[in-house]
C-alpha cells in the first residue's frame, strides 16, 4: 500500500489493513474492542458470512431496537469508528451497518446494535490515523513493510467479550423464521424477492 494525502498536503495516512475472522462472537463489540487498543480510526470496508442474531436501531421509531434471530447472511457490512475530537484515547463515535437476507429471501438492514456470528465470519477492516486535531500537523511516519500486506487479526488483537445483554426481544416479536405480525412490517425497511 502507499501513502496518500489526506487534508493538508503535510498530513499523510498510515493505513493497515487486516482479515479478521469471527466464530460466535458479538461482531460489532469485537470492533469497538478493536478500535479503542490504539489511537487509529478503524474502518469496515467488507464482510461475509451467516449471523444467528440480529439487533437493529431504530431511532424514528417508538421501539428504539429490533430484534431477530435465526440464520441471516450477510449481504454488505459497512461501518467505521473514528475517534472523537472531545473524548479521551478510548472515546470513539460512529457504527455499523448491515443488509441481511433471510431464509425466505427478505433483506432485512440498517445501523446494528448487536450482530452475533452463527458461522465463520470474515471481515476486511482497515485502521489508519487520520488528520484529526491533534494530528493534523504532525509528519507521520511510513507504515512498515509488513504492513502493506493485509494482517490476521487474532485473539490478542480482538479480545474475547461476551454478547450484550443490554438488548430486548419485544414480546411481539417471534424468533425466525416465525416472521413478524403483518402489521409490524414497514413496506420501505425490507423487500421481498420472491415477489418478482
Amino acid at each position: 500500500m502507499h501513502n496518500g494525502n489526506f487534508g493538508t498536503a503535510t498530513s499523510r495516512i498510515e493505513l493497515s489493513v487486516r482479515i479478521c475472522n469471527l466464530l460466535f462472537q458479538d461482531i460489532v463489540a469485537k470492533m469497538l474492542s478493536f478500535s479503542q487498543q490504539r489511537p487509529r480510526a478503524v474502518c469496515i470496508l467488507s464482510g461475509s458470512g451467516t449471523v444467528s442474531y440480529v439487533t437493529l436501531r431504530q431511532p424514528a421509531s417508538s421501539t428504539p431496537t429490533v430484534t431477530y434471530e435465526g440464520q441471516f447472511e450477510i449481504l454488505c457490512l459497512s461501518g467505521s469508528y473514528l475517534l472523537a475530537e472531545d473524548g479521551g484515547p478510548r472515546s470513539r463515535t460512529g457504527g455499523i451497518s448491515a443488509s441481511l437476507s433471510t431464509p425466505d429471501g427478505h433483506v432485512i438492514g440498517g445501523g446494528v446494535a448487536t450482530l452475533i456470528a452463527s458461522s465463520l465470519v470474515q471481515l476486511v477492516v482497515c485502521s489508519f490515523v487520520y488528520g484529526g486535531s491533534k494530528t493534523k500537523n504532525k509528519q507521520l511516519a511510513s507504515p512498515k513493510a509488513e504492513e502493506a500486506v493485509p494482517q490476521r487479526c487474532s485473539d490478542s488483537t480482538m479480545p474475547t467479550t461476551a454478547p450484550s445483554t443490554q438488548h430486548f426481544i419485544p414480546p411481539s416479536m417471534s424468533a425466525w423464521p416465525g416472521s413478524r405480525p403483518v402489521g409490524l412490517r414497514n413496506p420501505h425497511a425490507d423487500i421481498d424477492l420472491m415477489r418478482g
